[in-house]
């Protein structure tokens, strides 16, 4: 059943999360009550699970190619440097989500957001959500690795979001980690964020430079669409 494959499909991702946050939360304050963090996990996972049946039913193809894992069949022809930057930025994001709660329990770099402030990170992490998942069902060729799809019929898509911003499930990625790093009470988790930027921005030279090869078209489409990740400014 289509429903029942995409529920299942975030699971792993989600229990990840929820013990690279509460883990070291247990260890370093004693403690599994962080009612932020619970919420944080209540409120993305619906949402993931949600998205993700959604994508199931109404754009399989879409969430096909997103179950695909970090490194692309060899024949696909997936670039060294996008397989060892896949890991590289999995382990990142691992490594990130665990300093959260210790920044927030023990090392306390910076004073913690305002109630006001985490408020608006949680908007911007389900906005952050929403946008990946409808760039996703908007194109059936993003896939998680860089390769070539050629033989699926790929071709440049440039309606919807990807009219606005060539890489909009990018864009709503880094719109959901600031938001979670708000959300969860940490500034300094926010300024490492920007570690997803910097690997963000390399991806995309290397993305780009490889769909010029594989899709004569996409020149063109950069010509048009101007804005990598945020209208008119980036």
């Amino acid at each position: 059943m289509p429903v029942l494959k995409g529920l299942l499909a975030p699971l792993p991702l989600i229990a990840v999360a929820a013990c690279l946050l509460l883990a070291p939360a247990g260890i370093v304050a004693g403690t599994w009550v962080w009612p932020r963090a619970w919420g944080f996990l209540a409120v993305v996972g619906a949402a993931s699970l949600a998205g993700s049946a959604a994508l199931a039913v109404a754009a399989p193809a879409s969430f096909k190619v997103r179950q695909q894992g970090l490194f692309a069949a060899k024949e696909k022809r997936q670039p060294l440097i996008d397989a060892v930057g896949s890991v590289a930025y999995a382990l990142y994001m691992m490594a990130w989500f665990a300093f959260i709660p210790i920044d927030v329990f023990r090392l306390r770099l910076l004073p913690p957001p305002s109630g006001s402030i985490a408020t608006l990170g949680a908007a911007a992490t389900i906005a952050g959500v929403a946008i990946a998942y409808t760039a996703i069902a908007q194109n059936r060729f993003a896939a998680p690795t860089i390769h070539d799809q050629t033989q699926d019929g790929q071709r440049v898509i440039d309606t919807g979001l990807y009219g606005l911003v060539r890489h909009p499930l990018y864009a709503g990625m880094l719109l959901t980690y600031a938001g979670a790093a708000l959300w969860l009470g940490s500034y300094a988790a926010l300024i490492g964020a920007s570690g997803f930027l910097v690997m963000t921005l390399a991806r995309i030279v290397i993305e780009e430079a490889y769909l010029r090869q594989t899709l004569p078209s996409y020149a063109g489409y950069t010509r048009r669409v101007r804005s990598r990740l945020i209208p008119y400014l980036l």
